[in-house]
């Protein structure tokens, strides 16, 4: 049998983990080509030694002899910096993973869908700034994208198995470890708290806006473009065991959900073997499991950040999503490093949304199908957030 070969960027995050455990258990179906790594170079040069990848890219040239030496054999590329990635880019391959962070993300995963035929996607942020370019970009190079998402999987698979007409979607949040916190008590939140959710194993970024509601924003306005939906469709409600992990209501007045454990190997197993059935050994769910789940509708007015997308959404301005979205990046960064407090992330977003569009004023440039414009006004958007959060150190 053939092997399928793949391609992951951002190798030593969260999601790269996660696919590559699942492909050490499968070497006779999968073969790695690619892997990314950032600046965790000494993962990666273990990661390329142990599945023997024909290339590698990580961020800084000063690191090129430091990784070379790591490596235990010849035939293998190297690749530096927003460069690299694009080259890895271009190698095309039976499945590229994008699990970048962040929008720095997003040229490689558009060079991406013209290269290679199937590109499961983790990054959230990608679509949320550029979601109508990347679909309409798969449609031109008839590539498959596949959510990596929990919540956008479980959609996905259960609008596989229906011709049924879609009333409404729900996405399921747990509500982070903050759930029904006072604003006393938010102002009290330190960094440690907030990177530890209840039921998932996170990156830090991923944490904090799981921890603002902010995560569940995005993944409206995700869903929105994944599955062509008016975002009034898209709903939120608070779950907090993380076992339904996504909930499709129909015009018949039927539902259907997708259950599963609070764990990313069966959406990226499901992404990477589609469309072939695989077995999961690892989710053993007995319907035992599903005593005493509990679902709580949103009010949407009382949490920032769904606020503020659904402003964004119901104003169908293309650059206030990548406005939020990179002013989101920085401002969640700024507490991470310990510079701003929790409670003052979704305000400098709302601040930055403001100032940037009263920057842009009524200039007509085309935010929603073009890179360059795109990737101008999110280096515009980080710098203005940045000027806001030093008036608030």
């Amino acid at each position: 049998m053939t092997k399928k070969t793949i391609s992951i960027f951002g190798s030593t995050g969260s999601v790269g983990t996660t696919t590559l455990n699942i492909l050490r258990e499968n070497k006779e179906i999968f073969d790695v080509k690619i892997l990314t790594g950032y600046k965790n170079i000494d993962d990666l040069a273990l990661l390329a030694n142990e599945f023997n990848v024909e290339a590698i890219c990580f961020a800084n040239e000063s690191d090129l002899e430091k990784v070379k030496n790591k490596i235990n054999y010849d035939e293998v590329e190297y690749f530096i910096g927003d460069d690299g990635l694009l080259e890895c880019a271009k190698v095309s391959v039976d499945i590229v993973i994008a699990g970048i962070v962040g929008l720095a993300g997003l040229p490689p995963l558009l060079e991406s869908i013209k290269s290679s035929k199937k590109v499961c996607i983790a990054n959230k942020e990608c679509f949320v700034s550029a979601g109508s370019l990347i679909m309409n970009e798969a449609n031109k190079y008839k590539t498959q994208i596949l959510p990596l998402d929990s919540e956008h999987s479980a959609i996905f698979q259960i609008l596989e198995n229906t011709n049924n007409t879609v009333k409404d979607i729900f996405l399921t949040a747990s509500g982070g470890p903050f759930y029904k916190y006072s604003n006393d008590e938010l102002l009290k939140v330190k960094v440690d708290d907030a990177i530890k959710n209840p039921n998932w194993v996170m990156g830090k970024k991923i944490s904090v806006d799981s921890a603002t509601l902010m995560n569940k924003g995005l993944e409206i306005i995700e869903a929105k473009h994944l599955f062509n939906l008016d975002e009034n469709q898209i709903k939120v409600v608070i779950h907090r065991q993380s076992i339904a992990h996504g909930i499709v209501s129909f015009e018949d007045n039927t539902f259907l959900a997708a259950f599963g454990y609070p764990d990313m190997t069966h959406p990226v197993k499901y992404a990477i073997f589609y469309p072939n059935n695989y077995n999961n050994k690892s989710q053993k769910m007995n319907v035992e499991s599903l005593n005493n789940l509990s679902f709580e509708a949103v009010n949407e007015e009382e949490h920032k950040a769904l606020k503020l997308v659904r402003s964004v959404l119901k104003g169908d301005d293309k650059e206030k999503c990548i406005i939020l979205n990179s002013s989101n990046e920085v401002a969640v960064k700024a507490f991470l490093d310990k510079k701003i407090k929790f409670i003052d992330i979704l305000v400098v977003v709302e601040e930055s949304i403001e100032y940037v569009s009263k920057l842009l004023g009524s200039e007509t440039i085309n935010y929603s199908d073009n890179l360059d414009n795109i990737l101008y006004l999110d280096n515009l958007t980080r710098q203005k957030t940045e000027e806001l959060i030093k008036l608030k150190i």
